[in-house]
């Protein structure tokens, strides 16, 4: 029994060491990001003190905070388009049964799970062929091709949870369509649509590749812009922009849990029970 037990600490002593590591390879670089963003030199080599250098070149700089805001403006103009469409198609996913369903499904997730290059050239080719110039029109388009398929298969997953019984018994108390999606539906699903906001969010304004063969020379989103950076050097001021994209980044995550995680369910729980009750 003892060399059991023995085995067993040892197993999971060994089991934490493996967990440290992988979680030291995944972040520690994110680390060396944010010592450079404060250190005076270039390197970590002779770093003494720290400094606020490069965020003040980096506000100073007009083309890097364009790029910021044209991501921005991006992400929230691809997450509106693709909450309403998302929502409509998950529903109709759910509730609508016609021949190839599932092949409907699995293309509706295709340029989700495409290579970047491939959609991208797709798109430059489709948009070419129609005589429109590259824009933030066209950046557009290529976020909301895959922000879509993030919001619906979200949507989707916590419709089937929910089940039709609210819905009916709505429309048998005399509510109609509009009146049980609004008062009825939206309530229980609203975590989930925001959850799937912040995601798609994220996921958009990441994109780099799409971003690439669809941006115009006067319209860079950020990830483009650094890429371009980068290409003549590596500048402390992609270390400060990397900082406050990190944590911007990881307070997206935590909404996100919040909205997609254990608090949704609870809060569709505590719904329940109240519909019980009443």
């Amino acid at each position: 029994m003892s060399s059991v037990s023995a085995f067993a600490r040892r197993r999971g002593l060994g089991l934490k060491l493996y967990g440290l590591a992988v979680y030291l390879f995944l972040y520690f670089p994110l680390a060396i990001v944010l010592i450079f963003s404060f250190s005076p030199t270039k390197t970590m080599v002779g770093m003494q003190g720290i400094t606020l250098r490069w965020y003040q070149e980096l506000f100073a700089d007009a083309g890097l905070l364009a790029a910021l805001l044209h991501s921005l403006l991006i992400g929230l103009a691809a997450v509106a388009i693709a909450v309403v469409l998302g929502v409509a198609g998950a529903f109709f996913v759910t509730r609508v049964h016609f021949p190839g369903k599932q092949a409907f499904r699995t293309l509706v997730l295709l340029p989700y799970i495409l290579p970047g290059i491939i959609m991208g050239i797709s798109l430059l080719i489709f948009i070419r062929n129609l005589g429109i110039k590259l824009s933030w029109f066209t950046v557009l388009l290529g976020h909301v091709s895959f922000t879509v398929p993030v919001v619906m298969f979200q949507i989707i997953a916590r419709i089937v949870r929910l089940g039709p019984n609210y819905q009916a018994a709505a429309m048998d108390l005399g509510a109609n369509p509009a009146q049980t999606f609004w008062y009825v539906t939206l309530p229980m699903i609203r975590t989930a649509i925001v959850g799937a906001a912040l995601l798609a969010f994220t996921v958009s304004f990441d994109e780099i590749v799409i971003s690439f063969f669809l941006t115009g020379s006067a319209w860079m989103t950020l990830p483009v812009f650094i890429y371009g950076m980068l290409r003549f050097g590596l500048s402390p001021k992609v270390y400060a922009i990397s900082t406050i994209i990190l944590f911007f980044s990881l307070a997206l995550v935590i909404l996100m849990a919040r909205y997609t995680g254990r608090a949704g369910e609870v809060q569709v729980a505590r719904r329940r029970r109240r519909d019980v009750v009443d």
